[in-house]
């Protein structure tokens, strides 16, 4: 019995460093943010202006909007940058790729959840392993825990490496239809519907065989939170989507497909799931197939 105590001492002194290797969750609160701030990197992607009237303490200004996390490419708007400039982005923002990274949002509207969810499928596209989101955003965190102004960042030469398994292209949606495999839409209703159209996008409707979620269906109304993973999986047996194997979320530029992709990927835990970066603006110019159900023939269009 006496040998087990320096084992179980060895294991006291090695516990904080197995918290600290230990996985991140995929969702923080802010009780787990303020227990493990000094571990971690966060990254407030709201505007500057929200940034500067409020953020968490040593947060690093991310905005989605003003920051470069969406280029043009190919002449058209909307897709992760290249590796270089994905690495010059990330090194701007102090990181070298091997941190513990927090991706704060807000939750006033579900698309500003989405960019939040887009910026974690960017960090993981880099390469990076420990990324979580904070459930319910800035708004879940005490008023009196915020500061305000600038924050300073020292630029770093950040290393990373793609991961296109997390990737979908229009070749591959293609072949996720032709296996009738789910290629999910994420936008609401009424865009998927064709009653209303992102004007980056050239045609209304979605993709033709293509299914749909409304985005506001997997968060909390009240909170912005995600629901449970029990209550996600029920949602998408409702609208008759299968949530397991290979599928690809879309949208019109990338963005609400982000806001899948997490769910699936990350809560639900399915390592097929991928993002179709191009979405619709890469679709229609690559010549896919549309549906517009405001059209009588109710047919393919485009």
């Amino acid at each position: 019995m006496a040998v087990q105590f320096p084992i179980l001492a060895l294991l006291g002194c090695l516990w904080p460093l197995y918290l600290f290797a230990a996985p991140l969750p995929v969702l923080v609160d802010g009780a787990w943010l303020s227990q493990n701030s000094e571990k971690v990197v966060v990254l407030d992607v709201r505007s500057r202006a929200e940034f500067m009237a409020g953020h968490w303490p040593q947060a690093r200004w991310a905005g989605f909007k003003e920051r470069a996390w969406q280029v043009d490419r190919y002449g058209l708007p909307g897709y992760l940058p290249d590796g270089n400039k994905l690495a010059e982005l990330l090194g701007s923002l102090g990181l070298e790729g091997d941190e513990s990274v927090i991706v704060v949002g807000s939750v006033r509207h579900p698309r500003q959840v989405a960019e939040a969810a887009r910026v974690v499928w960017s960090l993981m596209m880099a390469g990076v392993q420990r990324v979580a989101l904070l459930d319910g955003g800035i708004e879940s965190l005490p008023a009196h825990d915020l500061v305000e102004g600038a924050s300073s960042v020292d630029p770093k030469v950040c290393s990373i490496s793609l991961q296109p398994d997390l990737l979908a292209d229009s070749s591959r949606v293609e072949d996720l239809l032709g296996n009738n495999r789910p290629v999910i839409d994420l936008r609401p209703t009424s865009y998927f519907e064709g009653y209303r159209r992102d004007p980056q996008v050239a045609e209304g409707g979605t993709i033709y065989d293509g299914v749909g979620i409304p985005p506001e269906r997997l968060l909390d109304g009240e909170t912005g939170r995600f629901l449970s993973a029990e209550i996600i999986q029920l949602e998408f047996e409702r609208y008759d989507i299968q949530t397991r194997g290979a599928l690809a979320t879309f949208s019109d530029t990338g963005v609400w497909a982000a806001l899948g992709w997490f769910v699936l990927h990350q809560i639900l835990q399915n390592p097929e799931a991928r993002l179709y970066d191009g979405s619709l603006v890469e679709w229609i110019d690559w010549g896919g197939e549309m549906h517009d159900s405001t059209d009588d023939m109710g047919g393919p269009i485009g």
